[in-house]
């Protein structure tokens, strides 16, 4: 669940409302932008019985546009997508994983008690989202440390000063079911009715083999892989180590087509869809420098510890470098599980 290439593309391109309005041709940007609000939770607005992104700039897409428009207090009647509205949906887009996890939280057993202190590095950093969304950046220090997953005393303040503007007593580490009911509701608040209902297929269950990666050089996004990519994850993880980097998760498994109830297959076998690839920036020199798509691209003319990363991904057989390929992703690892169709059907049905 991750923001959007085409419409991310369209952006950097200019005034994104010269494609995206009723009665447009821009099919695959259109669809694009269905596929989104349908994961944003508008699935009622756009009509979609079954994910079906039809890339028709309709009536149905109009309402899902303005409908997250006023969920987020932005004026538009949903005629045009304007670039701070698409700004905003991907964004909030981008967000999902975090928020799935809430989600999770939200429906477990909290008469076990739960501590944020004792979460995942996931866990937190999904409730330190959730709180700079909700207005709290300053009391979490955020300009200075992000959403880094690690608990300290910006987050229990941040967390004391949220609890207590919705009139609830909190220690700013046990979250209560009070607590996270209120948690869930501002989380609603930025989201269609139904963008819960995705939650199931991305996040691990008993009927899936989709599992969430931690390890010691990993932060970002949740990873989230088939369980079967998993000894490709802690190997490059021990590359990580090596090389004295993190890794900067930004995409993992997607489900971009891959819900259900689905009518439409993917146009193309992609490793993400099937849990077998990663996207990522680099981290290095104490986490102080951050190596992104353009400074990976200049291969091997990088620092020293990302060349040397880089070199351990390319030299493994297991595994691949975008880099290295025709149209090159100089983010994305993955274990080319593609190149063998049938094996890629099965790990994607198994998603």
């Amino acid at each position: 669940m991750e923001c959007s290439n085409l419409i991310a593309t369209a952006l950097q391109q200019g005034d994104i409302s010269a494609s995206l309005f009723k009665g447009s041709a821009h099919t695959a940007l259109i669809a694009d932008l269905q596929r989104v609000l349908f994961e944003l939770g508008f699935k009622r607005e756009l009509k979609f019985e079954n994910y079906q992104a039809t890339g028709a700039y309709d009536s149905a897409t109009a309402s899902a546009v303005t409908a997250f428009a006023t969920k987020n207090n932005l004026l538009g009647d949903g005629t045009t997508v304007s670039n701070p509205l698409a700004k905003l949906m991907l964004q909030r887009h981008s967000f999902l994983p975090e928020m799935y996890l809430l989600w999770s939280i939200h429906n477990s057993d909290l008469r076990t008690k739960k501590y944020i202190s004792k979460g995942t590095r996931m866990s937190v950093t999904a409730i330190q989202l959730m709180l700079f969304e909700r207005g709290y950046a300053e009391q979490l220090n955020f300009k200075k440390f992000g959403a880094d997953g690690s608990y300290g005393k910006s987050t229990r303040k941040a967390m004391i000063a949220y609890a207590k503007d919705n009139g609830l007593e909190s220690d700013g580490d046990l979250l209560t079911r009070p607590l996270m009911d209120i948690m869930l509701k501002d989380i609603d608040a930025f989201y269609g009715k139904d963008w819960s209902e995705l939650a199931v297929n991305n996040l691990p269950n008993a009927d899936s083999p989709l599992v969430l990666f931690e390890a010691s050089r990993f932060q970002g996004k949740p990873c989230r892989a088939d369980v079967l990519f998993v000894p490709m994850l802690t190997k490059i993880n021990r590359y990580a180590e090596q090389a004295d980097v993190f890794v900067h998760v930004t995409s993992s498994f997607r489900t971009s087509s891959n819900v259900a109830g689905a009518i439409v297959k993917p146009a193309t076998r992609s490793n993400h869809m099937a849990g077998h690839a990663i996207d990522m920036n680099v981290i290095y020199d104490n986490k102080r420098q951050f190596a992104n798509s353009k400074v990976l691209a200049r291969y091997p003319e990088v620092p020293d510890p990302v060349r040397r990363f880089i070199k351990f991904i390319i030299d493994d057989p297991d595994l691949r470098w975008g880099g290295d390929f025709r149209d090159r992703d100089p983010v994305h690892i993955d274990d080319h599980l593609n190149r063998n169709l049938g094996r890629w059907d099965e790990r994607y049905l198994a998603m």
